[in-house]
This record gives C-alpha cells, sequence and structure tokens, in this order.
C-alpha cells in the first residue's frame, strides 16, 4: 500500500490525482489539518485520532483516506480536521462530492440509464453496481434540495419584478401525484412534493411554504379545481391576483355543454356495434399482409372503410375542443356519399355486397328511432356556443395544453392582445346578458340551455379572466406579461415525461412519474444558467456548494426524498410475516415501491 501526504498547503487536485497514477496497489493518503497551532490559544497540536475509510472521487479514482485529527491538549478547542477531505467527501462516507455530482447530472439532466453511467465509469476505472448509482441519484437529490432550500433567500431577491406563480399537479384520482410551483417568467421550480390529491388540505402546506420562501407573487394562475382554489385563498394577499387558466376555463364549459350528449352518443354507437361492425368488415376487405395491395379501385374501398373509422388521419383536439364519437358519426353519415364519389358504377358483386354490408351496419346511424341524429343536433348546438366562446377568447389550437402559442413580438405586444381580448369577451359578456334576458321564452330550448351555461361561466369568473399583471423596466417598457394559460407548468410536465421516458425506456410512466422522488423535479433548475450563478456559481463549483452546505449544517445528514408512500407501512407490514413465519415469501423479488433503485 502506497502513502502519501494529502494535508499539507499546495496539494491541488491536479497534484492529488497525479499521486494516484502508477501502480495498481492502492494507495493511502494522509489528511491532516493544515494549523500546527490551536487557533485559540496558540499551543502545539497534538493528535487525537486516525481513522481509515475508502474513498472514490471522480478527479482521484479509489484510494484509502486517513484522516488524523488534532486537537489542543490546553483548551477546550474542538478537533481540527483536514479542509481538504471535508471538501472531497461528506463525512463518514466513501463517495466524493464530484461523483455525487456527475452521477446526478448524467441521470438528471441528460437521462442516461444507470447501465450507461456504469459503463461511463468503468471506463474510467470506476465500478460501482446498481445500487451504488441508485443511492448516489438519491444523495444528489438530497443536497440538491437543501441547497435550494439554503439559497431560496438569493433566488427571492434576484426576482426584481416579481413572479408568477403557476400551480399544477399530476395526480390520478385515488393515486396521488405531484404539485408543482412554478415561476412562470423564469421557468424555475419553486417547489415540488407529492400529494394524495388535489385537496386544500394537501395543497395548502406546499403553497404557503412556496409563498413563505418566495414571497407573495404577482398572480396566482390556476385551474378550476375547488382545492387550489381554497388554497390561493387562504394563502394570497393583495395586490397578488387570483387568476384561471383560460385553456381549463374552457375545457370546463366545453365539459358542461357537451358531457352527457357526446357520452349518451358514444353509448349508443357502441351499443349498435357501429365501430366494431365497420373494424370486422374493414379486416374481410383489406389485403393479408405480404399480399399485393391490388389495383386503386381495389384499394378504394378499403380505404372508404378506413377513413370512416379514423378520419384523415390526423391527431384530433383533446376533448371537449374536439367531439370523436361526435365527428365518427358525422363521417358515417357521408358514407354513401362518399362511396358514389369514389366508387362510381357500376359495381361488381363483390362491391355489391360489401356496400350493402357497410348500409346494414351503419343503418342505426341513419335512422331516426335509435336517436342518434338528435343526440348529434344537440351536439352540433353546443359545440357552436362552445366555438363562439373560443373564437371570442381567441384561443388557437397551439395554445392548449401543452402547447405553444405564436411568441409575440414583444411584451408589449402580448399585453396589447390581452387587452383585445379582455374588449372582446366584456362586449360578449354583455350581449350575451342582454339576449337571455330579453328572450327567456325562445322556442329552441337547447338554445337557451347552452347561452345560460357559457352565462353562468362568465358571471362565476368575469373577475378572474383578465387583469394580467405586466412587469416595466424604469423607462416604463413592459418586460414581461402574466400567461393567460397555465402551459408552463404543463409544458414543463409534458418535457418531464419526455425525459422519463428516455430515462427509463418505458412508454406508460404513470405509475413511474408517482413513484419518482419530488425533488427530481427540481434538477430541471440546472439548466438554467441563471439560477445556476445564484445558487453556486458555475456547474463546476456545485460540488464545492454541496460541501460548504454540508459544514455548515444547512443541509442534515441523509434528509427524506418525497417518494410515495402510501403503501410503505402495509408493505413493511408483509415482510414483518415473512420473519414471524421463519420463512421467505414465495415472490422472492421486492414488492413495488419497496426497491432500492430509484426510478
Amino acid at each position: 500500500m502506497l502513502r502519501a501526504q494529502a494535508g499539507r498547503p499546495g496539494w491541488s487536485a491536479d497534484r492529488l490525482a497525479r499521486a494516484l497514477q502508477g501502480p495498481a496497489a492502492m494507495v493511502e493518503l494522509d489528511f491532516e489539518p493544515a494549523d500546527r497551532q490551536c487557533p485559540r490559544c496558540g499551543a502545539d497540536l497534538r493528535s487525537q485520532k486516525t481513522k481509515t475509510r475508502t474513498l472514490t472521487t471522480l478527479a482521484a479514482g479509489t484510494f484509502r483516506a486517513r484522516e488524523i485529527r488534532r486537537r489542543c491538549p490546553r483548551c477546550t478547542a474542538p478537533p481540527l480536521v483536514s479542509q481538504q477531505l471535508a471538501d472531497l467527501a461528506p463525512p463518514g462516507q466513501r463517495y466524493g462530492y464530484d461523483l455525487i455530482v456527475w452521477v446526478g447530472q448524467q441521470r438528471y439532466h441528460y437521462m442516461r440509464q444507470r447501465q450507461e453511467i456504469q459503463a461511463d465509469l468503468a471506463r474510467q476505472g470506476i465500478f460501482l453496481s446498481d445500487g451504488t448509482v441508485s443511492a448516489l441519484c438519491d444523495r444528489f437529490l438530497q443536497l440538491l434540495a437543501a441547497l435550494h432550500r439554503h439559497r431560496a433567500p438569493a433566488l427571492r431577491a434576484a426576482m426584481e419584478h416579481g413572479y408568477p406563480l403557476h400551480l399544477d399537479a399530476t395526480c390520478d384520482k385515488g393515486r396521488g401525484g405531484l404539485f408543482l410551483c412554478l415561476d412562470g417568467w423564469r421557468g424555475w421550480v419553486l417547489l415540488a412534493v407529492r400529494i394524495r390529491s388535489e385537496s386544500a388540505a394537501e395543497l395548502l402546506p406546499a403553497l404557503q411554504a412556496a409563498v413563505e420562501a418566495f414571497g407573495q407573487p404577482v398572480a396566482f394562475v390556476r385551474d378550476l379545481g375547488s382545492g387550489g382554489a381554497k388554497a390561493v385563498a387562504a394563502c394570497r394577499q393583495p395586490p397578488a391576483l387570483d387568476l384561471v387558466c383560460h385553456f381549463h376555463f374552457l375545457a370546463a364549459v366545453g365539459r358542461q355543454l357537451m358531457d352527457d350528449d357526446h357520452a349518451a352518443l358514444k353509448r349508443s354507437l357502441a351499443r349498435h356495434k357501429v365501430r366494431s361492425g365497420l373494424r370486422s368488415l374493414l379486416r374481410a376487405v383489406r389485403p393479408a399482409p405480404g399480399q399485393p395491395a391490388g389495383s386503386p379501385r381495389e384499394q378504394d374501398l378499403p380505404a372508404l372503410l378506413l377513413w370512416v373509422l379514423e378520419g384523415a388521419g390526423r391527431r384530433p383536439p383533446a376533448y371537449p375542443f374536439g367531439l370523436a364519437h361526435r365527428e365518427f358519426y358525422e363521417r358515417c353519415r357521408q358514407f354513401e356519399a362518399r362511396a358514389r364519389e369514389r366508387l362510381p358504377g357500376p359495381h361488381s358483386r363483390r362491391e355489391r355486397r360489401i356496400l350493402q354490408r357497410a348500409r346494414d351496419i351503419l343503418e342505426p346511424v341513419r335512422e331516426r328511432a335509435f336517436g342518434m341524429p338528435a343526440l348529434a343536433a344537440r351536439l352540433a348546438r353546443s359545440q357552436a356556443a362552445f366555438r363562439k366562446l373560443r373564437d371570442t377568447l381567441r384561443l388557437r389550437h397551439d395554445a392548449l395544453r401543452g402547447g405553444q402559442s405564436p411568441a409575440p413580438s414583444s411584451p408589449e405586444a402580448e399585453a396589447a392582445r390581452l387587452a383585445a381580448v379582455a374588449a372582446r369577451v366584456a362586449a360578449y359578456h354583455a350581449d350575451l346578458r342582454r339576449r337571455v334576458d330579453a328572450e327567456p321564452e325562445r322556442a329552441d330550448p337547447d338554445d337557451r340551455r347552452a347561452e345560460a351555461v357559457v352565462l353562468a361561466y362568465l358571471d362565476r369568473y368575469q373577475g378572474r379572466l383578465f387583469g394580467h399583471p405586466i412587469a416595466r423596466d424604469a423607462a416604463g417598457r413592459a418586460v414581461a406579461v402574466v400567461a393567460r394559460t397555465n402551459n408552463p407548468a404543463e409544458q414543463f410536465f409534458s418535457q418531464a415525461k419526455r425525459k422519463l421516458r428516455r430515462r427509463l425506456g418505458r412508454a406508460h410512466l404513470g405509475r413511474d412519474m408517482r413513484d419518482q422522488p419530488a425533488q427530481a423535479i427540481l434538477a430541471a433548475n440546472l439548466l438554467d444558467p441563471r439560477y445556476v450563478e445564484i445558487v453556486c456559481g458555475t456547474l463546476d463549483e456545485l460540488p464545492r456548494a454541496f460541501a460548504a452546505l454540508e459544514q455548515s449544517g444547512a443541509a442534515t445528514a441523509r434528509p427524506d426524498l418525497d417518494r410515495n408512500r402510501k403503501n410503505a407501512a402495509l408493505r413493511q407490514r408483509i415482510r414483518e410475516w415473512a420473519v414471524e413465519t421463519d420463512h421467505v415469501p414465495e415472490v422472492s423479488r421486492p414488492l413495488s415501491g419497496t426497491h432500492p433503485k430509484n426510478p
């Protein structure tokens, strides 16, 4: 075993790395305090204790660290330790801060899988198990969360124009989820916590913590959920505004207008087996895989059936902005006209047989006795009222959930556009009020109902739809405008899912989004140069920032990660059963959620 002195002044990281190169035998390095005299009384220090541990860092690889502690024999000054060793690795641990940061960045920035991380480290002579990679990822998130909390005052001071607080949650009913507080102007994640539901009792503590750390925002932007409304009401202090997302507002109006009829049309189509019948017919007439497609006329008939089932192939907007079942119904009604256009007579015996079979399948769509025409007519009137409101709000397809509207030429242009939309909505609201009041006994009850629904929503939310704050510089020029949708948070979750899909290699991520630590969301902040500058200077200085954080006592030794612990107590009880009965469970792999690896 080779031994070298690492505690004397002048030992840089490069020199330490060079000292470890050469023989394959493990090197042992001595780390001792730089001071030889007591800082209190000036007496010569004596060795008190020596501890040895194996240490692995990214810069130096694996070596034996021999820590020599010294203390004063005269006074009660605390023992002195090596500052260089404290900067290399957390107390009592065997992996250095630089390795923790590198593994965390590879995992949460570049979305690399454990095997890829292990392969890269193996090429550098560092061999880690799956569990160790997971443990280092956890340690990275623990330190990052502590650093974020510690630097919150500096982050708050950097928000010179304030900030809009966008609130959103990914919460499956009965399964819990993740609640996000996002600075909409900078894209910084201010807080992310696990929640069991979107009730006010779950959201309020998180919202209070965010407001306490970063101050009152210029506006809260949220959906129409009652839990969020109550939580914001308990936290908000004027002049902060409580604004609702225009997308969620429109979606709520559309569901109120069309839910019943759209669901009834879906049930009727399913009851009469319209879709399943057309699919069976398409399978019968479509060429089998590997067979020639046939002439263009031979392809037209199966193509016509596929058009009825799927339309032109473009992805439709999400409900209620698109009505998939009504659009399918309308294509069924157009089948005869399209057949005459694409398949003019005379028809072959096979074509006549297939067309007649299609007519038999589509008979419930045409006959009034089956009730579908009446449902479709009511849906058309409700959809017309919904489109009128949407046109008034000027909400385009590309501004829907997760989308991104074309960027305005400047914040001034966006502020002017919002003012114009607000004026249009006010005029439409007043006109709708006059029509409803002046024509209470109009002939068509469906039109009356649709307008009454829209009017009720405008009356309820008129004070929360507009008034978006504008940040201005010293010259009075607009530099930022609060977004009128919750797209900043929606887009953040969409990007997080894409990254998680790369990291895990799975398409369905519902359980993974629930189970990964909430602190993993904070890692996205390190992609913003301004955030990095405030919390640690540069990413190269992040290991040193983690070391200083722990030495100051601002970070606990191992803070808990905010994971999904819904059934943790029950799973522990199942493990206790196995111990009590002194046998190994039949299924040896751990139950879901108990594996030490994090998603």
